[in-house]
């Protein structure tokens, strides 16, 4: 059993698709993208493909905002992310004080199916409009979980806080005539959620402590006909788990980053260069109490990928891409290889919709198995 559970953590979940990191290159939204939806206030967009036989990519952004009076309103964000490792599916109800032109009071609730995972907060906001803001949040994440168990006796069955999470979410988005940056940082302090036995018992049924720490920006910078710009997307978190048989510790650092610079030639030529880098630890140990095993394990990865894109604009509401990409994996499994794969997108621009679809093909010769190698589609809509 034991050889089995080490198993199951010789590798991230994510290596079971050998293009991973050129999914990520195509999936994120286009510069232009990026504005147009940061200058609604009331709007959907969303990116989806292919992961591999098993798995979609899914990220679905939805906001809404009115006035009901004069200094009253309400925001409506709603958030469906799906990913190897992460997971988001949020509703944010954000009813908001307008207190001056450029200030506002909000109060956010978080719902979900299970009461206990419901969150709780309020923020203040900085700014005229959605272009140039600054925004941060204190949460209190499952803030309804120990209520939910108000009429549920002491037992294993009942897991409640001893020390909730809270969380400190903060947004900057700021354009200017030739560039744009917006940052988003995520912190949380150490919860702690334990079992309520009615005798005292050591271990407990379930004990469970953990925090998470998250940053992330965007950035470009235009000077006469060149851009350069990129991403920087890091994640951390810590996670300790024990039970009346075994106790795990997993410890977790996600790095993504990922320089671009374009180079306008013309008004219908515009090459672009991404180059990524995704470096991934999991340090994972696990204690089995009735036969005092100890398992240790140290996961990393590194992967490097390019991807050109070249956009051609002949006129008119549409815009053709071509490009290339190539990535070259390796971890300290033993896993090494590389991919290289062709690329032909379609965009479609008009008013208050957006599209674009993006074909990813095998660009290994001889192709081993069929030519198409994942499709992206990405879609936008002002309200």
């Amino acid at each position: 059993m034991l050889c089995l559970v080490v198993f199951i953590f010789m590798y991230a979940p994510e290596d079971s698709n050998s293009q991973y990191l050129m999914d990520r290159q195509i999936a994120h939204y286009l510069p232009a993208w990026e504005m147009q939806f940061d200058s609604m206030t009331g709007g959907l967009r969303t990116s989806q493909g292919c992961l591999d036989l098993l798995n979609w990519y899914i990220n679905l952004e939805t906001k809404y905002e009115v006035y009901l009076t004069r200094i009253f309103g309400l925001r409506y964000q709603n958030q469906y992310f799906g990913d190897y490792a992460y997971h988001v599916s949020d509703h944010r109800f954000q009813p908001f004080f307008q207190l001056a032109e450029d200030k506002r009071l909000f109060f956010t609730i978080t719902p979900h199916y299970y009461k206990g995972e419901d969150e709780i907060g309020v923020g203040l906001f900085f700014g005229r409009n959605y272009l140039n803001y600054l925004e941060t949040f204190f949460i209190v994440e499952d803030f309804d979980r120990n209520y939910s168990f108000k009429h549920t006796p002491d037992g294993p069955g009942k897991v409640t806080y001893q020390r909730f999470p809270l969380k400190l979410k903060s947004t900057l988005n700021t354009y200017w005539q030739t560039g744009h940056i917006t940052m988003q940082f995520e912190l949380t302090n150490r919860y702690h959620l334990q079992s309520t036995e009615r005798e005292f018992t050591y271990p407990p049924h379930h004990l469970e402590k953990g925090l998470h720490r998250y940053f992330y920006t965007r950035f470009w910078q235009d000077i006469n006909k060149l851009r350069l710009g990129g991403i920087v997307d890091i994640r951390q978190s810590e996670f300790f788990k024990i039970d009346t048989t075994r106790s795990l510790n997993e410890d977790i650092f996600d790095l993504y980053a990922e320089p671009m610079i374009t180079y306008r030639l013309n008004k219908k030529w515009i090459p672009t260069l991404y180059v990524s880098y995704n470096y991934k630890t999991e340090d994972d140990s696990i204690i089995v109490f009735d036969s005092g095993v100890d398992s240790v394990f140290q996961y990393n990865r590194n992967v490097y990928a390019y991807y050109i894109d070249v956009e051609f604009h002949p006129g008119g509401r549409f815009i053709w891409h071509f490009g290339t990409q190539q990535q070259f994996y390796s971890n300290n499994q033993g896993r090494d290889f590389k991919d290289r794969r062709f690329i032909l997108g379609l965009e479609y621009r008009y008013k208050n919709v957006w599209f674009y679809i993006v074909e990813a093909m095998e660009g290994d010769f001889p192709i081993k198995k069929n030519l198409h190698n994942h499709t992206y589609v990405h879609l936008m809509i002002r309200f």
